[in-house]
């Protein structure tokens, strides 16, 4: 092999590793984005999930309790026809009144079914009214565990890995923003953690 052959060989095998560099490296930038998205994903769904189980516990509650007191189904169904009504004349459309007005009767099952909810920090990560706590699991309050999620989505943006649902739930229990239940005589009490 001639000494030119040798140095355009070589050459190329230059311009072959510099490319190859500057795909990886571009690579490992879009990789690290992903990995970055994934992790907030994660918060994201698990918060989501939480959210959608309170909304229909709460819409479960609602409707129980207005089947105990009719007066409170008489004024869902108030809102209802209200919503109806004002969606009909805003919108001029049957179908979008109708979905404002069930829209309303939804809402208002929902907020008669509000309450203080506690969830389980387990495997089930369980959400139920404060008074429906058991023993054996470790209770915390809906709002101090929304708190400590933003906490965590906060840390996966600047690239933290929280690894699977065990290990959320571990980094959740060292969160100092939980507020944590305990059951004095069968009913709850709220304590916060003392130091680390």
């Amino acid at each position: 092999m001639s000494k030119n052959n040798w140095e355009q060989t070589l050459g190329g095998l230059q311009q072959d590793i510099a490319s190859i560099k500057d795909k990886a490296g571009t690579f490992s930038t879009k990789f690290k984005g992903v990995s970055k998205q994934s992790e907030l994903l994660k918060i994201a769904f698990l918060s989501h999930r939480l959210e959608a189980q309170r909304r229909s516990l709460a819409w479960t509650r609602g409707y129980a309790s207005i089947m105990k007191d009719r007066k409170k189904l008489g004024a869902s169904l108030g809102v209802a026809t209200v919503g109806l009504i004002l969606g009909g004349i805003v919108s001029r459309d049957k179908a979008s009144a109708a979905k404002t007005g069930l829209s309303g009767f939804n809402a208002t099952l929902q907020g008669l079914g509000e309450t203080d909810w506690a969830v389980s920090l387990g495997q089930d990560l369980r959400l139920v009214p404060e008074n429906g706590i058991t023993p054996g699991k470790t209770w915390v309050t809906w709002g101090s565990l929304k708190s400590a999620l933003a906490q965590l989505e906060s840390e996966a943006s600047y690239g933290v890995k929280l690894g699977n649902l065990d290990s959320v739930i571990s980094r959740l229990l060292k969160r100092g923003e939980l507020v944590y239940f305990a059951l004095l005589r069968n009913k709850p009490i709220r304590l916060r953690r003392v130091g680390p």
